[in-house]
């Protein structure tokens, strides 16, 4: 039985236009490597969204987005405290 590809949307779940992405293999974002340590906290699951979804927000909807949203704000935290 073959499939008739015809009837399929132009453009439907074709990946965005390479200039509207952010390079993903741009390193100069990242960290020097150094020993990572876990760190894990229990918050209420509308918190969880919120933050997952504001990091996604500006870091992208990729991995790593949530630790880079953390040391954002830790570092605005330790520039108006230490």
């Amino acid at each position: 039985m073959a499939t008739n590809i015809a009837k399929l949307k132009k453009g439907k779940g074709a990946p965005p236009p390479a200039e509207d992405v952010q390079d993903v293999t741009d390193d100069s974002t990242r960290p020097e490597k150094g020993e990572l340590r876990p760190l894990q906290v229990r918050i209420p699951r509308e918190v969880f969204e919120d933050f997952s979804e504001q990091a996604g927000r500006e870091f992208g909807f990729s991995h790593g987005a949530k630790k880079r949203m953390f040391m954002k704000i830790w570092q605005a935290y330790k520039a108006q405290n230490m």
